[in-house]
């Protein structure tokens, strides 16, 4: 047992009062992800994913609240958050090129300044699998029209839950967020850092996440649901892709580079 739950009177005691101590539930909480951390993503998108089927009309009443009464969303218009808005469409066409050339770069002639080879083609292979197939695949599947088309704000299809299986939508769907698979897909650019920057960066790219998916719920391009589900899901799939690389990363530095030490600028 962990020296957290040791107890100072007799075992039982001890183990339930730190059980039933709300002030030892965040260390706790925060151990079990740390330790644990793609089963914590991956109950949190299965718990929000109930909760938003169970309750949808969370969705509306955050829609609502960025409509106005004639249901329009006049914050679409808004100059600064539409270029917000082109600027996170633009961020992939300046990224992904950028990982690829550098990682033909330490391919060709391995440098010990740039990212490990297994580092850039993680953050690669992600990005194909999250944002690029399973958000595709579920927007064909699911079929769920965006908020500005539905009857509620003056379009003409019906609203459906997160997860629900409708057809109602053909192309360019809402579920599940694009922009905001791409956003959260910065987090991933972190691990291509030294661990001691690791920390940092992805607190300075968490308001950047933010402002980039919150902005398509104003401009009732997305659902609340459309957003957090495609969060967590691309956390899930980016923690576990990780974990592969990571685990294998020498092997795999070792067939990309054939061997080659990298050399020192």
């Amino acid at each position: 047992m962990s020296s957290i739950l040791q107890s100072t009177t007799t075992p039982n005691a001890g183990t339930l009062w730190q059980v039933a101590n709300p002030r030892t539930w965040l260390a706790h909480a925060r151990a079990y992800i740390q330790e644990h951390a793609i089963q914590a993503a991956s109950s949190a998108t299965i718990f929000a994913g109930f909760i938003f089927m169970a309750f949808p009309g969370i969705d509306l009443a955050v829609s609502r609240w960025a409509a106005t009464g004639d249901a329009d969303f006049p914050l679409s218009r808004e100059h600064a958050l539409r270029l917000l808005r082109d600027f996170n469409r633009v961020i992939p066409l300046l990224i992904l090129p950028a990982v690829a050339t550098m990682l033909a770069a330490q391919i060709a002639a391995p440098r010990a300044w740039l990212p490990r080879p297994h580092k850039m083609l993680f953050f690669l292979t992600f990005y194909g699998l999250g944002p690029g197939l399973a958000i595709q695949f579920l927007k064909t599947l699911v079929g769920r029209a965006r908020p500005s088309e539905i009857v509620e704000f003056g379009g003409t299809l019906p609203f459906t839950p997160a997860w629900q299986v409708s057809g109602v939508c053909s192309r360019s769907c809402s579920f599940a967020s694009g922009e905001s698979a791409t956003a959260i897909a910065l987090i991933a650019l972190a691990l291509l850092l030294p661990v001691r920057w690791r920390r940092t960066a992805i607190l300075a790219l968490i308001p950047v996440v933010l402002a980039f998916s919150l902005n398509r719920v104003a401009f009732g391009a997305h659902f609340l649901s459309d957003v957090v589900l495609a969060w967590l899901m691309m956390l899930w799939i980016m923690l576990w892709l990780w974990s592969v690389f990571a685990a294998h990363g020498a092997r795999i530095d070792a067939a990309l580079t054939r061997g080659r030490r990298p050399i020192e600028s």
